[in-house]
């Protein structure tokens, strides 16, 4: 019965064999290890394609420090990407690939966005206000011409129906700043 002795001895080193592979992994970040990055591209809804790629610098704060990260490049590619539409929001997905490291260790990272920070944010109060006051003017002007009153705040009624409705692209600049949370550990192959 020589046979089945072969057969374990070949399952026994199968699994000295995994698990050596299995213990030779370095945890770069534990799940749910909070880092901060800072955007090095413009990702915009209106002229992003999906697979477009796009990368953060790994930024230590005052609270929180990585060393283990401490220099890292996380890089990505964007997913469902369509520009803003008069009946619907814009979307883009951002998909987290994997961290390089300054000693060219590279590991796959799983993460997702707890928050943007960007240091002009993006406002239409301007754009918003035309629209609501030339709005005004044209319902003053037609119900003038009418006979009828308060054209102008029916027309600034309507001009702030259009102004809520409005749809407006997705827009992160080089610089913002965003915080991530690490959802799987984080694991390199020791050298």
């Amino acid at each position: 019965m020589p046979k089945p002795t072969h057969v374990s001895a070949a399952a026994l080193a199968i699994v000295l064999m995994l698990s050596a592979a299995v213990s030779s992994q370095t945890v770069l970040a534990k799940k749910g290890t909070v880092v901060y990055g800072t955007l090095q591209q413009t990702l915009d809804s209106k002229v992003a394609h999906d697979g477009d790629r796009f990368t953060l610098i790994e930024k230590d704060t005052w609270f929180h420090h990585n060393p283990a990260l401490h220099g890292g490049t996380i890089e990505g590619h964007l997913e469902h990407v369509t520009p803003a539409r008069a009946t619907h929001k814009a979307t883009m997905s951002v998909v987290f690939d994997d961290i390089a490291m300054p000693d060219g260790a590279v590991a796959p990272i799983h993460a997702q966005v707890l928050s943007l920070k960007e240091f002009e944010p993006r406002t239409h109060h301007l754009r918003d206000l035309g629209i609501i006051v030339g709005s005004a003017v044209a319902g003053h002007f037609v119900a003038s011409r009418l006979g009828k009153k308060h054209g102008g705040l029916a027309g600034a009624v309507a001009g702030y129906a259009l102004v809520t409705t409005m749809k407006s692209d997705i827009r992160l600049k080089p610089g913002t700043e965003v915080k991530l949370k690490i959802v799987e550990d984080a694991t390199v192959a020791s050298r």
